[in-house]
C-alpha cells in the first residue's frame, strides 16, 4: 500500500508511523509551494494524510475533491503521530 504525506517539512515519526501501519511507500508534498496544486495524485495512492499545521488551503481543497473522486480516504491530522487517526 502507498501513502501521500501532504504537509510538514519534518515527517520521519509520521513515515514511521505509516510504515508501522503497513504502508510500503509514503510520498511526501510539503503543501506550502504553490505549484503543487498542480501535482498529481501517484496512481498506486491508497490513503492521503493532511498535516493541517502546515499546508497551503488551496491545495488542500484540490486534494479533497480529487481524492473524493478516486474514492482515497483523506485523515487530517496535526504534525504528530500520536494525533494520528486510523483509516479503515
Amino acid at each position: 500500500m502507498a501513502a501521500l504525506v501532504i504537509g510538514g517539512d519534518k515527517i520521519d515519526s509520521i513515515k514511521d508511523e505509516l510504515f508501522a501501519q503497513g504502508e510500503t511507500d509514503v510520498a511526501h508534498w510539503d503543501g506550502r509551494k504553490h505549484g503543487e496544486k498542480n501535482n498529481v495524485i501517484p496512481k498506486n495512492t491508497q490513503r492521503i494524510v493532511v498535516l493541517t499545521n502546515y499546508v497551503n488551503h488551496s491545495l488542500v481543497g484540490k486534494i479533497k475533491k480529487e481524492a473524493k473522486r478516486l474514492n482515497i480516504p483523506i485523515e487530517y491530522t496535526k504534525n504528530s503521530r500520536r494525533y494520528m487517526t486510523y483509516a479503515t
